[in-house]
Order: C-alpha cells, then structure tokens, then sequence
C-alpha cells in the first residue's frame, strides 16, 4: 500500500532538518583548508588549525597546538601569556561588543598563577591584567575581590599597596570598611575611583552603625571622617544622609547650624531622590540638604521632583521663586520631553527656565 501523503510530507521534513542541522553544525565550527576540524574551546576561542582566534581577534604566532585557556581572562601557549576581555564603549554601548587580547611582557609563564578575576602572579612579580606591579611577598599573594589583594607583608588596591597596612591580618568587612591589627578603614566607591583610608578611631570602641557611618568611645565617623561635636551616645543615623545626637542634626558630617534635633523628621518623598537631593524639616523649618529653604510656606509644601518643589504661593526651581510659573496647574514630567521637564497652563519650563 502506497504511503499516505502526509507521511511522505513528514519524512522529507524530517531529511531535510536534518541536512540543515549538519549544515548549521559545520557553519558553527568551521573546517580549515588542510582538512583539520576546527576545535571549539572556552570563553569565545576557536582553535582552526595553525590559528587561534578570539571572538574576530586573531592571535599573532602562537603555538595553536600548545594553547590552552586558564582560569580568569588569562590564556597561554606555554610560551607566552595573554589576558583577554570583552568591553563595551561610548555611543555603540548597545550595538557593538569589542574584544582584546593583551599579551604580558615579561611574564615567567612555567610560574604563572591566575588569583582570580584580573589578578595573577608569576614567580617574580604580580599581574592586573597586562600589567605587572610589585608586591612585598609574591608567595603569600592572593586575591580578595576585584579590587583588593593581600600578602604577608601588605595589602594592595588595585595593584597599590595601602600604607601602612598589615597584610597578614587584613580583612575586608563590607564593601565600606576593612581591618587589620592595626586599626580600621573605610573603602569609599565614587563609582569612577576607590580610595581606601585608615579611620583614626580607637580600635577597641570601634563600631560599624551603616555603611556611611561609625563611632567609637568618643567620635562619630563620616566615610571615615570625624563628624566634630557629634556625640557618640546619642547619636542617631535618621536616613538620606541625615543624623542627629542630643544637641544637633547632621547632614553627611557637616552640623546643621540652628536645627532642632527633637523635632526633625524627612520627607518620604526622599525613597525617590537619586542621591543628590534630600528633603528634612524641624519645627520651623524646611531643610534641601544642609540649607534651610526660607520662605516658603510651610503648611502647603510639596516636593515635585528633587529640583522642583511648590506651595499656595509659587512654585520654586532648587529653592528659587519662579516667578511666571503658576503652582495650581504646575506638572513635572517623568522624563525631559523634548526641551521642557515641566510645564503648566501657560508655558514649558527646561531646568527652571521658561522654554520659549
């Protein structure tokens, strides 16, 4: 009995996925021209033959036979030693992925050891990516995170070692502060650079209250930093960067002249702040940060965005008056429309200007 047509249909499908599937898996892997089959291997490396490529990056005189990937963005022929990565840049951030191979001049490659994420060691000297750094004592080296090593001797930020530090006992205890036997540190991230600092605290006192703050028997540390006259018994972190103790109010370690500790509390509108901007009162006034708002009226206040607030009598651009802007049909927009945030029955405003 002839087969139906469908079954006929059906088997041809399946031939014909098939070929494509062994057509695809050659497209994957490539064969060079002497015959040999292309070899797959990790982090984006294909080995063809005689030539190693990276993702488009071809490797310049290797021993392809010889080459291996190691742990971390490090590779080698036994010969010599790479750190590789993939980056994204400027206006193509989105579009285009690049990719470079780096090598390391000067490197021992029989003693190279990978620490673990840009960090390696051979037997003479330390590796952060391509480049070499001395360290105290290159047996006793090890990574911590991406940003800190230690020794026996020293610890080290970003290749640099730390003054005064003692490698041995040094610790990380967060992301904002560190140990040793000498004393504490705190690790400020600007988000550009990483600085680390000791904290001229007592040691024995010392206490960690958030990531921003601290105290000890008798100071309260700011990022490190000692707040002057704050009260370590007393004081308080309130949140948005603001603090108090018995007889003051701070904003980050600076005192907030005439500010009435007893009374002060934050505007929730803070949870939506960026960072840059925070909102607080007492009972006579309204704070932005550190800076009394004088003026307005405090009954009818409300906070727009971070840099538009309003009362019954106006509406105010970082604490200035706009004085066309009317603050019944005033709106701040999600997002910067055109050339205009903000708008109201009259007129479009950009950054507090009318937008003519």
């Amino acid at each position: 009995m002839p087969e139906p047509n469908c079954t006929r249909v059906h088997k041809a499908g399946v031939r014909l996925s098939i070929f494509l599937l062994v057509m695809a898996g050659g497209c994957v892997t490539g064969t060079p021209q002497d015959g040999r089959q292309a070899d797959d291997l990790p982090e984006g490396f294909l080995r063809s033959g005689d030539t190693i490529r990276y993702h488009d990056v071809v490797l310049e005189g290797v021993d392809a036979a010889g080459f291996r990937v190691l742990d971390g963005p490090f590779c080698t022929d036994g010969r010599r030693v790479f750190h590789f990565t993939s980056y994204r840049e400027g206006r193509n951030y989105f579009l285009t992925k690049k990719h470079l191979v780096q090598e390391l001049i000067g490197v021992h490659p029989a003693s190279f050891t990978v620490l673990g994420e840009d960090y390696a060691k051979d037997s003479a000297q330390a590796w952060r990516r391509n480049e070499a750094f001395p360290v105290a004592d290159i047996r006793s080296l090890k990574a911590l995170n991406a940003w800190f090593l230690k020794d026996d001797a020293q610890a080290y930020l970003n290749g640099v070692s730390v003054p005064g530090s003692h490698g041995r006992s040094f610790e990380l205890i967060d992301m904002a502060y560190a140990s040793d036997s000498t004393g504490y540190y705190y690790i400020h991230d600007s988000g550009d650079d990483m600085t680390i600092a000791r904290i001229p605290c007592e040691a024995a006192s010392f206490r960690i209250i958030d990531h921003i703050y601290a105290s000890d028997r008798e100071h309260v540390f700011h990022r490190g930093t000692i707040i002057a006259d704050a009260r370590p018994a007393a004081f308080v972190v309130l949140g948005s960067s603001y603090a108090r103790d018995d007889r003051s109010v701070f904003f980050q370690e600076r005192r907030i002249p005439g500010a009435d500790p007893g009374s002060f509390t934050l505007f929730n509108d803070n949870e939506r702040s960026r960072g840059d901007v925070y909102y607080a009162q007492d009972k006579d006034h309204i704070y932005v940060n550190d800076a009394p708002f004088t003026g307005v009226d405090r009954t009818s206040f409300r906070i727009l965005d971070e840099k538009y607030t309003v009362d019954k009598h106006a509406v105010y651009y970082r604490m200035k008056r706009m004085p066309q802007a009317d603050p019944v049909t005033f709106k701040v927009f999600p997002h910067y429309m055109g050339d205009a945030d903000a708008e109201d029955k009259d007129r479009r405003y950009g950054d507090g200007k009318v937008v003519e």
